[in-house]
């Protein structure tokens, strides 16, 4: 599973040893810079590493003969996986782009919302910074990140390519100020990141300077118009002692620690000491009524070689450009890649088309899909969990000729995408970030922080996902706090309920009225599952909440999916309803570990919802993540990804599901009844057959809520006994609508999980069986 473990724990401790010896390490306080980064470097290399058998599968892996995006483990059944079939170091390989945000483990410790930027020239360095606190936190040289093999790279953090020269202290760096990461801009001369500090747009790029005494790192700064002074911390942190006085003449700060200098030195302002923090300075930048541009420089070395490196710097103040803030931004994803899609054969009444992806391009990207949407123009934008965006265009009824463009990269593992207005929004575990292009050329100019409220953990399983929008324009998304409403203008959020275990499925009706929220099987998660939200609700994760309105300890879902049905979920999608005939207005939920899709039917005639779901006659070639309808066809278009536990057989895939106007044989209805319950067929039933009680066998089990890893099966009548209950059907009787079977069931009683598989024939002499799965909340008195 993408969100989960879902295998024994055993296999997972060579991982997490390497991880608690890594932490142990950095925060044992080593007695130096140089000793607590070769302590962090070593523990970390055993980390990606791992033991001889995992550096032997990283290089099989290499060298196993596979076609461009085909996973190790492509085809297999999901229940034969473990973790030597998902090491994988195919990211490593590939082009990330400019910069990349992630967590970032560096030797103090793990950044949770890290971005690392590349920096422009010969030294081939990396800046990190904390874009939740404003800061700048390490700079090395040598490279820029080290990505870890081990479940494609989605779960241990990347850590910097080499240790870094430069480590800054936590704690925001503009000081006493109302503070805001407002994006990123790509330039062809670096990146550069804007915020907004006490109502002035900042703007700043970082770079890299080779110097007689080692390097200097530069943090250039384009300041607005502002009318207060405004305070940056420009200093080293806890241990350092100043060897001289802020010089106001030179804008120079110095400090020592264990035979190492450390200098800050600026174009223009003064340095000050910060009495209450020793070791630390501040630059001010007086009120001004115009935009100033300065420059801060760091270097760090030996005490020895302060004196000679104070000199040079003072000989070597370059004017600052303008340009470095504001300079072209020329497209860099080129050419545009060709694919051919695939259309399907109408030989049911959905049909499967390909999009056919271009898993074979210049940057070695990766195409593992998370989301689609469309602008109104029928153009797609596609999100990959290694973080890019893909713009595609050419989509029509035969899909001869689809054109790929690389529109946006480095975001943090994009697990939904969205478009509003025709704007396009990506949901990161940072934030949720609206992609802008500024000059047409089919490229994201600037990388808008629209909403930065998400709470984003250093976990390897915490991922943040399920974009989705109702008509209103709110936005909504899931993580492992709860699922959360996001104001049209991104300011603010709420969350509407909490319990679930590592949720990577969730949908939004249209109006909004109804959202739902798809867990993983686990510890408090019996077997998969959807749950309706309401608001305030807790829906068992991480245990018991029994109070005298839940008395489950939990609030009842919608429905129970058997977890040999739905072993891993995906996201849920409406759809129209003046589109795909007798389906119109249902909701479809995605089968991630199965690479499938389900109809789902909600039974409100009691008033508390329950839902009942059946298969679909589709199949993905990965698991589905998520899914919208295209604004012109009528389709469903569906993004999907390979992960752990995935019948996948390629790295992801874009796929559409057409509705062919075939007949549709499936219950499209339900109703819980005290006696039975009603079953709505999408087509005329045959008398004969639905009204025998033999063309029905219904089952019922339920699971228990424990802590423990999932559930058996247990029956609902037996105290303490294990398996399903069989269920006599007294009798069945056709409704004058020609089309609702009407049950009677002996000991009708509420159940986690009903089974009724149905042999039937239409009216018109075709056969109509099949099986679905639902769950009974309550049973009306009469």
């Amino acid at each position: 599973m993408i969100l989960d473990c879902g295998v024994l724990p055993s296999r997972l401790f060579p991982f997490v040893l390497g991880l608690i010896t890594l932490f142990t390490a950095v925060t044992a306080g080593p007695t130096s810079f140089e000793t607590r980064n070769e302590l962090y470097f070593k523990k970390s290399a055993r980390v990606a590493q791992g033991t001889s058998a995992t550096r032997k599968l990283v290089a099989q892996a290499a060298l196993s003969p596979r076609t461009a995006g085909e996973p190790p483990m492509s085809g297999r059944e999901p229940a034969s996986q473990g973790e030597q079939d998902w090491v994988d170091n195919r990211w490593q390989q590939t082009e990330i782009g400019p910069f990349l945000a992630s967590v970032v483990g560096l030797p103090a410790g793990p950044i949770a919302k890290g971005l690392t930027v590349r920096v422009p020239g010969e030294l081939n360095g990396a800046v990190c910074y904390d874009t939740h606190s404003l800061t700048a936190r390490a700079v090395w040289t040598g490279g820029f990140l080290q990505l870890d093999p081990s479940r494609f790279g989605l779960t241990v953090a990347p850590r910097p390519a080499s240790p870094p020269f430069i480590e800054l202290p936590t704690g925001p760096d503009w000081l006493e100020a109302t503070s805001r990461f407002l994006g990123i801009r790509p330039l062809a001369s670096g990146v550069v990141l804007e915020f907004e500090i006490d109502g002035a747009r900042v703007s700043e790029t970082p770079s890299l300077l080779r110097v007689a005494q080692g390097h200097q790192f530069v943090r250039s700064f384009e300041v607005s118009p502002h009318s207060r002074p405004l305070q940056l911390r420009v200093a080293a942190g806890p241990g350092w002692l100043a060897s001289k006085p802020g010089l106001e003449s030179e804008n120079r700060f110095e400090w020592t620690r264990q035979g190492d200098s450390l200098v800050a030195s600026a174009t223009f302002g003064r340095l000050a000491p910060v009495e209450s923090t020793p070791g630390q300075g501040v630059l001010i930048l007086p009120a001004d009524t115009e935009v100033r541009r300065f420059d801060l420089r760091l270097w760090r070395g030996p005490a020895t070689q302060q004196i000679a490196y104070v000199d040079g710097d003072r000989a070597n103040r370059i004017p600052i450009s303008a340009s470095i803030f504001h300079g072209p931004n020329p497209p860099r994803w080129l050419p545009s890649l060709t694919t051919s899609g695939q259309r399907s054969t109408d030989n049911n009444f959905l049909s499967v088309d390909t999009l056919t992806l271009p898993y074979d391009n210049p940057w070695k990207a990766l195409l593992f899909g998370a989301g689609i949407d469309f602008t109104r123009d029928g153009t797609g934008y596609f999100c990959t969990i290694h973080g890019d965006v893909w713009q595609v265009r050419g989509i029509n009824d035969s899909l001869r000729t689809l054109t790929w463009k690389r529109f946006a990269t480095g975001l943090f593992q994009p697990l939904g995408l969205k478009v509003r207005d025709d704007q396009v929004f990506v949901l990161g575990r940072d934030r949720i970030t609206r992609l802008v292009d500024e000059n047409g050329d089919g490229e994201a100019d600037f990388y808008e922080s629209f909403h930065d409220g998400i709470d984003t953990s250093v976990g390897g399983h915490n991922y943040v996902t399920s974009l989705e929008r109702d008509d209103a324009g709110y936005f909504y998304y899931v993580d492992p706090k709860g699922v959360h409403r996001v104001a049209r203008d991104g300011r603010s959020q709420e969350t509407l309920a909490t319990g679930w275990r590592n949720p990577n499925g969730m949908g939004v009706s249209p109006d909004g009225t109804v959202v739902t929220v798809a867990p993983q099987q686990g510890n408090w998660t019996p077997s998969s599952a959807i749950s309706e939200v309401k608001r305030g609700g807790y829906y068992g994760y991480p245990g018991s909440n029994v109070t005298a309105t839940r008395p489950l300890g939990y609030d009842p879902h919608l429905c129970w999916i058997p977890h040999s049905v739905d072993n891993s979920s995906g996201g849920q999608v409406w759809v129209p309803r003046d589109s795909w005939g007798p389906l119109g207005g249902q909701m479809l939920h995605l089968l991630w570990g199965r690479c499938s899709m389900m109809l789902v039917l909600r039974d409100v005639s009691s008033g508390a919802s329950q839902g009942a779901v059946l298969p679909l006659p589709v199949r993905f070639l990965s698991g589905p993540n998520r899914g919208s309808f295209h604004p012109t066809d009528g389709s469903l278009y569906v993004a999907g990804s390979t992960g752990w536990q995935t019948s996948s057989l390629k790295d992801g895939c874009l796929q559409r599901v057409r509705y062919t106007g075939r007949r549709v044989g499936l219950p499209v209805q339900w109703k819980v009844r005290s006696d039975g319950l009603d079953l709505t067929f999408s087509v005329p039933l045959d008398p004969k057959t639905a009204e025998d009680v033999g063309s029905f066998a219904v089952k019922r089990w339920n699971y228990r809520y424990t802590s423990a890893y999932g559930s058996k099966d247990w029956s609902v009548t037996r105290k303490d006994a294990e398996g399903r209950d069989e269920v006599d059907v007294l009798k069945t009787e056709l409704l004058p609508d020609e089309r609702t079977v009407r049950f009677r069931l002996r000991d009708h009683r509420p159940a986690m999980q009903v089974e009724i598989k149905y042999n039937l024939d239409g009216a018109d002499g075709r056969p109509v069986k099949g099986s679905l799965w639902l769950t009974i909340n309550d049973v009306p008195q009469s």
